[in-house]
């Protein structure tokens, strides 16, 4: 399942043999306008992305942007940190029974000989799992802080400082329970998206310090818990010299917001879409190329936007869009 974000138009959806890497790289040769993809780590899906790469250099074509999904790889150390929490909670309540069970044959007047050294090895590990989720909570909301396009203090987020942020994280995230999330931090893809920012902001062809102006003020808007007296009188600084050196600051402004909010860091899209599909598949059991009908807009009335981003990402070359319209569907 294929989903344009900026449109959410549903650009591919339909039962297939495999979901293998030539599956996908067949759909993904289908729309060579595409520029980025942002995918989950689906084995299938990753060869797919891989081969059509390597398929746009043999032939001299633009690369094509591979990012992981932000979502999963945050609804995977969620689950991490819930289970490291969830066992310093039953070792604590293991070594609080054990000492209840001790005091209770201390007041009857029975020999605790024996006892207080299974007690004592109890809470002794129960200390040692409640340390090491206390550790572990602080430094995932280290390593989740590197998924932002602003650093906690204000700046704009890179690459090196995200790899740097995680890596000073890692440490703290062992287990099993954190290995497939420590697999997801070290992917070089998970980071794609912060090259795609500082890229496109670039290219606006803005000046320098106007740049660093704009960012500064737009970090500030994201992040409302960092005002305060200071941080309001260094933004109206800010708001001075760009007055001074960019009269038109504010549409230029607009400008570095839309560069911002056109780098999609999640595909949760397509999860909607895919449960809608999923939902319309349990009642009718089977599915046909495209869904009859789909809860949501009325798919008449957005028959000219989806045919104008298909156009717009295969670049005319396939002709009309692979549906009718009263097939074309929206979610």
């Amino acid at each position: 399942m294929v989903v344009e974000p900026e449109s959410l138009c549903w650009m591919t959806g339909r039962m297939v043999t495999a979901r293998d890497g030539a599956t996908w790289a067949e759909e993904f040769a289908r729309l060579p306008a595409l520029e980025a993809v942002v995918r989950d780590d689906g084995t299938g899906l990753g060869k797919g992305v891989k081969l059509e790469r390597a398929r746009r250099r043999a032939a001299n074509l633009p690369d094509l942007d591979d990012s992981l999904d932000v979502f999963h790889t945050l609804r995977e150390g969620g689950r991490a940190l819930r289970k490291a929490r969830g066992a310093a909670a039953r070792a604590l309540d293991r070594a609080d029974a054990a000492q209840k069970g001790l005091d209770r044959r201390g007041r009857r007047g029975q020999s605790r000989q024996g006892h207080g050294t299974a007690t004592h090895r109890l809470w002794q590990q129960a200390e040692r799992l409640w340390d090491q989720a206390a550790a572990a909570e602080t430094a995932w909301e280290r390593a989740r802080s590197a998924f932002e396009f602003f650093t906690p203090d204000g700046h704009l987020n890179g690459r090196a400082h995200a790899e740097a942020v995680v890596a000073a994280a890692l440490p703290h995230l062992s287990g099993a329970a954190w290995a497939k999330t420590r697999r997801l931090l070290l992917r070089r893809e998970s980071f794609t998206f912060l090259d795609q920012a500082r890229q496109r902001l670039t290219a606006l062809g803005l000046a320098p310090d106007v740049l660093a102006a704009l960012l500064d003020l737009e970090g500030l808007r994201r992040q409302p818990w960092r005002l305060s007296a200071s941080t309001r009188a260094w933004a109206l600084v800010r708001t001075v010299q760009l007055t001074k050196g960019c009269p038109d600051w504010r549409e230029e402004s607009r400008r570095v917001r839309a560069v911002l909010r056109g780098v999609w860091r999640a595909s949760s899209l397509v999860e909607c879409v895919n449960s809608v599909a999923r939902m319309q598949q349990g009642r009718h059991r089977k599915m046909g190329r495209v869904l009859q009908k789909l809860d949501g807009p009325d798919p008449v009335a957005v028959s000219s936007e989806v045919a104008s981003v298909w156009l717009s990402l295969t670049g005319g070359l396939h002709g009309d869009p692979p549906w009718t319209t009263s097939h074309a569907s929206v979610a």
